[in-house]
């Protein structure tokens, strides 16, 4: 039987809806960076930033595969930034729908089949990236920085604005060439 799911009741500034996006948008940026990726431009609304991987995959299947594999990792990034500053993630922004519905695809597009073990595997990913302390440091400065964005009425920062502030907090890494897609690393 379906019971509805509970979420933790935001507090402090994080009881702001405003704010909680701008923590929100600043994980998925922060997950583009450790990823080696440039942000092209970032929309204030609950989605993940446009990234050079969006405009710029190739004309293969497996290009197209780590694109979504990225966008997977990044919805993650979202998430895990909501939960490390606000300790919950908003549980209806509609996430982990979009992560189900892509690890789907990317099962199907790869034959892989087992669209739990991509999840898990692409989780992995995006959780390593914020156990690692300069990314936990880089999500609040980020954050206030697109929250003050936000206060001043802009819907879309732009991505070499995002960059500047990015390279204040974390150094940029050239994307990462992977030998095959993401989640086939350590498949049994």
């Amino acid at each position: 039987m379906y019971t509805e799911p509970t979420c933790a009741v935001p507090e402090g500034r994080c009881a702001e809806q405003a704010f909680r996006l701008a923590v929100y948008e600043a994980g998925h940026a922060l997950t583009a960076r450790a990823l080696g990726l440039r942000v092209i431009s970032v929309r204030m609304l609950p989605r993940p930033p446009i990234l050079v991987s969006d405009k710029a995959f190739g004309q293969d299947w497996e290009s197209f595969i780590e694109t979504l594999e990225i966008r997977i990792i990044e919805l993650f990034g979202g998430l895990l930034a909501e939960e490390f500053t606000c300790s919950s993630a908003t549980c209806c922004s509609g996430d982990v729908a979009r992560i189900d519905e892509l690890t789907r695809l990317v099962a199907g597009l790869s034959q892989e089949g087992d669209h739990e073990f991509i999840w898990d595997k692409l989780e992995d990913v995006a959780q390593n990236i914020f156990d690692q302390k300069k990314n936990q440091d880089a999500i609040l400065p980020l954050a206030e920085f697109l929250y003050q964005r936000v206060l001043e009425g802009e819907e879309f920062v732009d991505g070499a604005d995002v960059e500047i502030e990015l390279d204040k907090l974390v150094p940029f890494a050239p994307k990462k060439k992977w030998s095959k897609r993401l989640f086939s690393f350590g498949r049994p």
